[in-house]
């Protein structure tokens, strides 16, 4: 049976293809229904009403295209693309020449002449942070050429694997960078001809500097006005979180083959990590595998293609003009909130939300009295679970003479059930969230996962696929990140989000104090366990680092050790294997870095600073004093 979506059904074209797994069509098109019409209007509010389920196809298929809808021009694509739900996506750092249209939303595609081909790749590969959708719109199709071919990154990925295994293995381990000349003024003659000023959307060569820091690029102005940009190293093979699917996310190909002009020589345009060059071979064999393997459809009039873009690579044919195609680029999607019906803030009279705990160890009891101090109006404890009893009787010991109306469970499966349960928290030791979130999510019921989310990072991107695939019916997920929440971090982060000192530029996170508490079985004494001092503990701390610069981390480097802390303790386990200090230093895509200082056996009491460098003067947070401090330099 064809999908149908409220007046939009599927259809098939004749150059689409079976995806490798047989789930579905590459790409998924869809149409008004026999006999209907479609507006820009009422596709904009289709795609606002259906947006979730749009990039849910668009992860399941990799692309979906749009057909025979009335979509003229940029103003109509821009109602469209905006409806997508996503953040906001700048075009910076990206070779092509471009015209804004539409401010913020709408741009042509590469303008390059027509008679120069776009190799495949990803949207913005080069860039740190690359945007999560790409999509076209077919203003006016070509009568010869100008298509824009698609092709699934997994698909190449395994071919590249297990065709040139060896270099592959010094793609993952190396990571790429790549190496481009901008000219100072836009060279249209060239698809790799857009200036440093337009390229970071400056007008000066400081602030075209300042913007290259930020992404960790290396430059050098040379005698004629243009710069000569190395990138930071970034991945060239990803794992995509939401599906597991290992992609060859980059554009190596692209630079290999197509970077060439009268500054650039596309062979020398990208190298891998340590500086060395990659294989040719390799790379026309990629290259031609792409060319056999690809989907090419035709454009019509009004089309529009969303690609999701961490799955789905796109080139560009040559073709005869006139030929226009307009683009739009789209960040992560937009947290899909509560509405204020949905709220139980909102209005008097609505119920209290019923909260469940599962793993009433320390955490669990403290949680519980946590939802105590909301008020009986705001939430209520009606539920509890954990397979130690005396855990279980603790539990109903702290909620007092409100255990009268409060479920115990063994089992948190029958928690899960439970029809008295609005909300869970997670409190079990951490290696067990994981099996806990693969009952819980489904239920859609509200989750909050205690600290840290998961112990593995195949875990948590267990859990991130587990969450897209019941983004429909799921309530709202939230992990116990509780420090940037604390008062004098609030302020901090207020302070650095104003600008009012300049641009950040570091962080320094240091943490002294006690070691680790004693907790059931002992279970907080194990790397296997709990994920390792620098997840169960220190993952605050990179949780802070992230909120404070604004960005994410593309190198960190970090040493640590077991100097004293349960050294003399033997359990059937073994000896604890935890350690007990550390230093960390990060580095984030914006340029800005951050350290960490952590040790375990340093005081008695738990000591805390934050301390962020700006430009202008710092700002210090410091517990538990609750102090902050506001240094402006003269």
């Amino acid at each position: 049976m064809p999908l149908v979506i409220d007046g939009l059904t599927q259809i098939n074209i004749p150059e689409q293809k079976q995806l490798e797994d047989g789930s579905g069509v590459f790409p998924l098109t869809l149409a008004p229904c026999d006999g209907m019409t479609m507006s820009a209007s009422q596709l904009a509010e289709w795609t606002k009403k259906h947006t979730i389920k749009l990039r849910e196809l668009a992860k399941r298929h990799g692309a979906v295209l749009l057909r025979g809808c009335s979509v003229r021009g940029a103003q109509d694509f821009a109602a469209m693309s905006g409806a997508v739900d996503c953040e906001g996506y700048d075009y910076i750092g990206g070779a092509a020449p471009r015209t804004e249209l539409v401010p913020g939303l709408v741009f042509t595609s590469n303008e390059s002449p027509p008679d120069q081909p776009i190799p495949f790749h990803h949207e913005l590969a080069q860039a740190p942070e690359p945007p999560s959708y790409i999509l076209f719109h077919c203003e006016t199709a070509s009568a010869q050429g100008g298509a824009t071919p698609i092709i699934h990154s997994e698909e190449v990925a395994n071919f590249f694997e297990a065709t040139y295994p060896d270099f592959a293995s010094r793609v993952a381990a190396l990571g790429v960078r790549y190496i481009r000349v901008m000219p100072e003024e836009t060279d249209p003659s060239s698809a790799q001809g857009r200036s440093w000023k337009e390229t970071y959307n400056v007008s000066t060569r400081e602030e075209a500097e300042a913007a290259m820091r930020r992404q960790g690029t290396e430059f050098e102005w040379l005698s004629n006005g243009d710069c000569r940009t190395i990138t930071a190293t970034l991945p060239a093979l990803r794992i995509d979180a939401r599906t597991g699917k290992r992609v060859f996310f980059n554009s190596m190909i692209a630079a290999f083959i197509g970077w060439n002009d009268s500054r650039n020589v596309g062979e020398k345009a990208v190298v891998l990590g340590d500086g060395s060059p990659v294989d040719p071979v390799a790379m026309r064999g990629v290259a031609d595998f792409m060319q056999e393997r690809r989907v090419v459809f035709k454009w019509h009039q009004g089309d529009i293609l969303l690609i999701d873009n961490t799955l789905v690579m796109h080139a560009r044919d040559t073709f005869v003009p006139p030929r226009r195609v307009l683009a739009s680029l789209r960040g992560m999607p937009m947290p899909q909130l509560a509405r204020p019906a949905d709220c139980f803030f909102d209005s008097a009279g609505v119920p209290p939300l019923r909260m469940g705990i599962v793993g009433t160890g320390a955490m669990g009891k403290e949680h519980i009295r946590n939802i105590e101090l909301l008020g009986e109006d705001v939430a209520v404890v009606t539920a509890v679970a954990d397979s130690d009893v005396r855990a279980r009787r603790e539990a109903l010991e702290e909620l007092g003479a409100k255990s009268s109306g409060c479920k115990v469970f063994e089992r948190y499966a029958d928690l899960l059930a439970c029809d008295q349960v609005d909300a869970v928290v997670v409190c079990t030791p951490n290696f067990q969230h994981i099996e806990v979130l693969r009952l819980a999510i489904p239920t859609g019921k509200h989750i909050l996962c205690e600290k840290p989310l998961c112990t593995t990072v195949q875990d948590c991107e267990e859990v991130e696929r587990l969450l897209e695939e019941h983004a429909s019916v799921r309530g709202i997920f939230m992990t116990g990140m509780e420090y940037r929440w604390m008062p004098p971090i609030q302020r901090l982060i207020r302070e650095t989000d104003s600008g009012s000192l300049g641009p950040l530029h570091t962080v320094t996170i240091r943490e002294h104090r006690f070691p680790f508490l004693v907790k059931v079985d002992n279970w907080n004494r194990f790397n296997r366990y709990t994920g390792g001092t620098l997840v169960e503990k220190a993952c605050h701390f990179f949780d802070l680092m992230r909120r404070i610069v604004c960005s994410e981390p593309v190198t960190v480097f970090a040493t640590g050790g077991q100097a004293m802390n349960h050294k003399d303790e033997i359990f059937e386990e073994g000896q604890p294997d935890i350690i007990d200090h550390a230093f960390v230093s990060v580095e984030f895509a914006n340029g800005a870095k951050a350290m960490l200082d952590l040790c375990m056996f340093a005081e008695d009491e738990q000591t805390e600073q934050v301390t962020a460098v700006c430009e202008l003067g710092k700002v210090e947070a410091r517990a538990p004093e609750s102090t902050v401090r506001v240094l402006r330099r003269r």
